[in-house]
């Protein structure tokens, strides 16, 4: 009995053991079909890894984007900036035009006075005329922080990891040729070059910044910079830091109030003048200047009224004495007049800007650069 049982114990293990064989030994594996996806995927990874490897190695980057005008013209817009930050351009931010140059460390801005009060800013008709020295976290979106060469890349990587893995890949042909995959995200889509080297031809803004990327638009071109092309770019972000003047500083505050009203006016001739004190209080990073506006209104019973106005410079959180005066025309009699003076003032911000200091940083950047 037990002779039995063990020798039908060995057979039974051995036809389960043989029937293991069997199964793992008659698997088909994947189709070719679904072989050659898979071939086409991963050709599509290795070309989108390496043209964010290029992109996030840049010295410099140039971006273009296309903005109807209010004619419905097509404006073309070109925005470069280095991996460390300084930039150089236009862009379309909310449908309309921002000029921007950032260089050594500050962000000055050129903008419609619309733009200013749509975004709520203090002395939006006089930055409406100038450049203006702002925040880049107070823009609409922070273009500046987004393009540069690795925070780009890095954003974008970050998007597509939110792709479908298993989408089959989409081949295109762009107008000069050049075969490209087009690859879609959750948040827009990215041309990138088939054909090495890898390039990123072209990306949705949104895919940078889920909240406010949209704001630069539909699509943003985008190119290396390197070579006599890095050099020009020197050349023309030197030449736009001459070009700021005295900017507007938007980063600080600035209020004026009148003291010390004094008229004196000169018997029978009709001049009068008024002597005032300016106290300007500023809130924030002090500016190089501040410029005050003295505007007085005279009148004068029987006389009519005159107008008087003055500028000066003064320190941050100083008072100043300023003064103004009119000629009033009097009759041919013997009269005496009560004259009166209201006088106003407002007041500017100019930023500190020392051209040529900060060309010389420029020049040390690009220097590293390889410009």
């Amino acid at each position: 009995m037990r002779a039995r049982w063990g020798v039908g114990l060995v057979v039974l293990l051995g036809l389960v053991l043989s029937g293991c064989q069997v199964a793992v030994d008659g698997a088909a594996g994947i189709s070719a079909v679904e072989r050659e996806k898979a071939d086409r995927r991963g050709e599509q990874r290795t070309a989108v890894d390496g043209a964010l490897q290029a992109l996030a190695a840049a010295p410099a980057l140039a971006y273009g984007s296309t903005l109807k005008d209010g004619s419905g013209t097509a404006v073309e817009l070109r925005f470069r900036i280095t991996k460390n930050g300084s930039a150089q351009g236009s862009l379309p931010i909310e449908g309309r035009v921002l000029q921007l140059v950032s260089a050594d460390k500050q962000l000055y801005l050129a903008a419609s006075a619309d733009y200013w009060k749509a975004n709520g800013a203090n002395g939006s008709d006089q930055y409406g005329s100038s450049w203006v020295r702002a925040d880049a976290t107070g823009l609409p979106v922070d273009a500046p922080g987004l393009l540069s060469p690795a925070k780009a890349a890095d954003a974008l990587r970050r998007t597509l990891k939110l792709a479908n893995p298993l989408a089959v890949p989409v081949r295109s042909k762009l107008a000069d040729g050049t075969e490209v995959y087009d690859v879609a995200g959750p948040l827009g889509a990215l041309k990138v070059t088939t054909a090495k080297p890898y390039r990123l031809v072209s990306f949705a803004p949104a895919m940078l910044d889920g909240k406010t990327g949209a704001k630069l638009g539909a699509e943003l071109r985008v190119s290396p910079v390197g070579g006599d092309a890095l050099k020009k770019f020197q050349t023309d972000l030197e030449n736009a830091v001459g070009g700021l003047g005295q900017p507007f500083d938007a980063l600080t505050q600035v209020s004026v109030v009148v003291l010390g009203e004094k008229i004196d006016c000169t018997d029978f001739v009709g001049n009068c003048s008024v002597n005032v004190d300016v106290v300007n209080t500023v809130v924030g990073t002090p500016a190089a200047k501040v410029h005050i506006k003295l505007n007085v209104e005279f009148s004068a019973d029987g006389l009519g009224g005159q107008n008087c106005a003055a500028e000066a410079d003064a320190e941050a959180d100083a008072t100043t004495t300023m003064n103004c005066g009119v000629k009033f025309r009097l009759p041919n009699r013997t009269a005496s007049y009560q004259v009166m003076a209201k006088p106003t003032a407002t007041a500017e911000l100019r930023a500190p800007l020392d051209v040529n200091a900060v060309k010389q940083r420029l020049q040390a950047e690009f220097a590293a650069l390889g410009g």
